[in-house]
């Protein structure tokens, strides 16, 4: 008799574990990662890596992730039904937070949520304006937009040995796909004061084909061409495939005659010479700070100001460096290896 009484206080000491456990986690606050793109993308790889580091203390809040993977699927129809099912998540799931990451996360689907008493937004990895989106109206939303280092871009050209010589302003041109995120980065290069550098050219195009062309266009009568996004490209007018970056990086960098150089980190995992990138983990990190300050320290997110991208990442390919004789002070590739950055 008396074992079977310690089983039963056995068993109603596991099952009110159980519940308790179970309530704890229920009540936990609840904070939706939404990514634009894919998991296996560089940029959101490294936006993660940046998200992790502050969101380490997961026993007090739960965390949850959802990919649009729009990038590998670039087309307006896709895009449209992406959106609709993350907003389906987020009406059916409330988070107490959402950490929205990229421009279409913003377009497709946060913007929709606009002064939402139920869910409270932050951005992250914005190019575009907030107020394009009309966050700029909204009381629910705060974020940190990404901005292209253009000042360290200018300040690399101007450092290049090769450069200091041509007895004329350093001339460079940009192109990029037709992508949100590109447009954004098209706006910010052409309000940007270059001087002493000429910018010549800004393009965006859509086919693989009207890339090469500018390419070669471009080079003809530019120093080095800067490029951004480039995983839009369709192959043809008449085949919507999407061309791999890998391959349009390669052609390139094989193709142009003069140094091309990226405002994107994962340029040179692509397979090119340089790049002065907007930190991804930067991004990641503050706008988990933000969603901490929300969820823990019941910070209204009003008073939350927007922050503006401070700091950015070298990334570069020594031998391709060295073939194009494009040489910078060692500082450049010390800050490339210290961030693991380095390719031979």
């Amino acid at each position: 008799m008396k074992l079977s009484l310690e089983k039963m206080m056995m068993g109603l000491f596991m099952i009110v574990t159980i519940v308790l456990f179970g309530w704890y986690n229920m009540s936990k606050p609840s904070i939706l990662i939404l990514h634009s793109y894919d998991k296996d993308y560089a940029w959101v790889r490294d936006i993660n890596v940046g998200l992790n580091r502050v969101l380490s203390s997961k026993y007090l809040y739960q965390v949850h992730w959802y990919y649009m993977d729009t990038k590998r699927h670039p087309f307006t129809d896709y895009k449209n039904s992406a959106g609709i099912a993350a907003r389906n998540v987020i009406k059916e799931t409330r988070p107490d937070v959402v950490i929205a990451v990229d421009d279409d996360a913003q377009q497709y689907v946060m913007r929709y949520f606009n002064n939402d008493p139920h869910v409270k937004i932050v951005f992250a990895g914005v190019n575009n304006e907030a107020s394009d989106y009309g966050f700029d109206k909204a009381n629910n939303v705060t974020g940190v937009l990404e901005r292209i280092p253009l000042d360290a871009v200018r300040e690399t050209l101007g450092s290049v040995e090769r450069f200091k010589t041509l007895g004329h302003p350093i001339r460079l041109a940009y192109i990029g796909d037709h992508s949100e995120t590109v447009t954004g980065d098209a706006n910010q290069v052409q309000r940007f004061d270059w001087k002493p550098v000429q910018l010549t050219r800004v393009r965006q195009v859509n086919t693989w084909p009207e890339w090469q062309a500018n390419v070669m266009a471009l080079a003809a009568d530019n120093d080095a061409i800067l490029v951004s996004g480039y995983r839009r490209l369709v192959r043809s007018a008449s085949d919507m495939s999407l061309v791999p970056p890998k391959e349009v990086v390669a052609w390139t960098e094989a193709h142009s005659p003069v140094p091309v150089m990226s405002s994107n980190g994962f340029f040179t995992e692509d397979g090119g010479m340089l790049a002065i990138g907007t930190s991804p983990y930067e991004q990641g990190e503050v706008a988990a700070a933000k969603a901490l300050e929300i969820i823990l320290k019941g910070k209204p997110v009003n008073m939350l100001p927007i922050a503006i991208s401070q700091q950015f990442i070298v990334t570069m390919s020594g031998s391709k460096m060295k073939a194009r004789h494009f040489d910078l002070p060692r500082v450049y590739e010390a800050a490339a290896r210290t961030g693991d950055q380095y390719f031979p």
